[in-house]
Parts: structure tokens; sequence; C-alpha cells
């Protein structure tokens, strides 16, 4: 599902880089020569990011002195797109661009692979490593521009919030659950979300659950009374009057839209 690797050394372009899956990213800490693609060289310059799309062959000219060789599934790809709608979100790999990120971006960059590649060696399940690379492509695209603003630490903590929401959210509500997973008071937790994510411990469950029942709607064939008994609901009428309070519209009605 995802490959992380240190890359160094001096290159030329007769022979291409090679990736088992199609998300590619090339993150370059020292670096001077060229990225050659199909479209174009472009300039391996210091803290630089390159997103880099699915088609075409990866050829480097230069050295490389400090640098990581990221590429990920489509799968894993899918919950980034989820919790990002801005266009700019989906076209990030549809052609070659990079992101030239500042000295602080940069070490809070390396740091997070650092612990991602710690987190694939200890072969952490797939949603930790989805909410994982949705929290760092958002970071270094320059898209949750709240991150930046964010310690390494308080990045980490909400790395670990999604983790454990992405688990427990159709079945645990208590905020003292996400507070003892957190390592925090139920007073800190909610406090650390509303400066965070700008959002209570309930809303954000709240969001994750409709939203979770939304894919359902769409790419299942369970029926709303099945969608409803997966999601922790008692009684279906409590889903569907919370499916209608959340979209403006029935439960059915958007599975028809769809």
């Amino acid at each position: 599902m995802i490959q992380l690797e240190p890359i160094s050394g001096v290159f030329n372009r007769e022979r291409a880089l090679q990736a088992i899956y199609p998300m590619r990213m090339l993150i370059v800490k020292e670096a001077s020569g060229s990225l050659c693609m199909n479209s174009g060289d472009y300039d391996l310059m210091p803290q630089r990011i390159f997103f880099i799309p699915e088609e075409g062959l990866v050829r480097l000219e230069g050295k490389i002195t400090s640098g990581y060789w990221l590429n990920f599934s489509s799968l894993l790809y899918a919950e980034f797109l989820l919790q990002h709608l801005d266009p700019l979100a989906k076209n990030l790999f549809i052609n070659l661009s990079y992101r030239d990120l500042t000295h602080p971006e940069s070490s809070k960059t390396y740091s997070l692979l650092d612990q991602l590649k710690r987190e694939i060696n200890a072969k952490k399940d797939i949603r930790f490593m989805a909410q994982y690379l949705s929290l760092f492509l958002g970071f270094t695209a320059g898209l949750d521009g709240y991150l930046a603003a964010l310690t390494l630490d308080e990045l980490q903590q909400v790395l670990r919030f999604r983790a454990i929401l992405e688990q427990y959210f159709r079945t645990e509500r208590s905020i003292l659950f996400y507070a003892e997973g957190m390592g925090m008071s139920t007073g800190k937790l909610n406090k650390f979300l509303d400066r965070v994510l700008g959002k209570s411990l309930t809303v954000l469950i709240k969001d994750r659950i409709m939203r979770e029942a939304e894919e359902l709607l769409i790419q299942s064939e369970f029926s709303v009374d099945e969608i409803a008994d997966m999601l922790g609901f008692e009684q279906t009428t409590k889903f569907m009057t919370s499916f209608k309070r959340h979209k403006g519209i029935s439960a059915l009605q958007f599975s028809k839209l769809v």
C-alpha cells in the first residue's frame, strides 16, 4: 500500500526511478540537477516536493544529497480526497507539480517522514496509514493551512486523534474514551480539538459518521436499516433523522440522486 525509502547519490537520466504504487512523490532536502519527465525537466532544488502523476517515467539527472522517494496506492489516496474536496486536491497528481517548503515546513516534513517510516515498519493497519498520509499530503501541499502553525507535537496529536476516530467512530461516542486514548483529560481534549480543528468531539464524530453513511449509500448495496445498524444507531429512524438534518434530504432520496 505504501513504500518510503531514503534516496541519495548521483543519477543520470538513463535509469528511471522504480515505484511499486502509482502515486509518487519526491521529497528533496538537498540536491542539484533535474527531474526529467516527458513534460520537461524540473530543477532539483533544496526543500522542494514533487507531486508526480501516475503516467510517465521519472528520471533524475544530478545529485541528491538527502531526500525521500514515496509512493502509495490509489486506495490510500482516496481517503485524502474524501477529506479534501478542494479541486486542488483532486488535481494534485494529474500533472507534475511541486511546492517549495519554508525551512520550518521542511523540518516538520522530515520529522513526519521519519515517523511515517517507523509506522510502516510497525505494519500499522490501512486505516491508520490512510489518516497519516492524508495529514501529510494536506500539510505538504499547503491545503490545510492551519497545520502550518502547529508544532510537530501538535501535528502528531492530530494524527493520533484521527487514527483513533477512524477506528472507533462507529461504536464509541464518549469523550472519556477518546481522551484516554489521547492520554489527556476530557477538558484538555475538548480545548485541543476546538483550537486545532475548530470543532467539538461530538461534531467530529457526527461528521465522520455522516461521511461514512454517504459512502455506504453511494457505493454499497446495504439497505438503510443495515447501514443504520453498521453505524451504531439503535433505531433506523434516528439515523434517518440525523442524516436528513445533516444533508437536507432523506437517506432514501440521497441514494436515488446518486
